[in-house]
């Protein structure tokens, strides 16, 4: 087995990088998401941007673009996400090799 098969998904996420964009790529309605009873997005995302802690809370430092909780959001719950790609040159960068 090489040493990248190896890795486990937290070392390979800690190998991605993320360049912070000045304007917000992933907004929430967290009026409409307070009423969502599933939450999908707090189950579908892979680098775990969306948390519940009373209330929803997202950081979007870390995200991996997959826009599979806008998804979720809008066939299984509130349609509370509005995601778009972050500008060119930010979000994030993936290491090949």
């Amino acid at each position: 087995m090489s040493e990248e098969e190896s890795l486990t998904l937290d070392k390979r996420l800690a190998v991605v990088g993320f360049t912070k964009d000045a304007e917000p790529f992933i907004l929430v309605d967290t009026d409409k998401c307070n009423q969502c009873e599933s939450k999908p997005c707090l189950y579908i995302c892979p680098a775990e941007v969306y948390t519940w802690k009373e209330k929803l809370n997202y950081n979007t430092e870390g995200c991996m673009e997959t826009g599979a909780c806008l998804i979720v959001c809008q066939k299984l719950g509130a349609g509370a996400i509005i995601w778009k790609y972050p500008s060119g040159g930010k979000g994030v960068t993936f290491r090949l090799g």
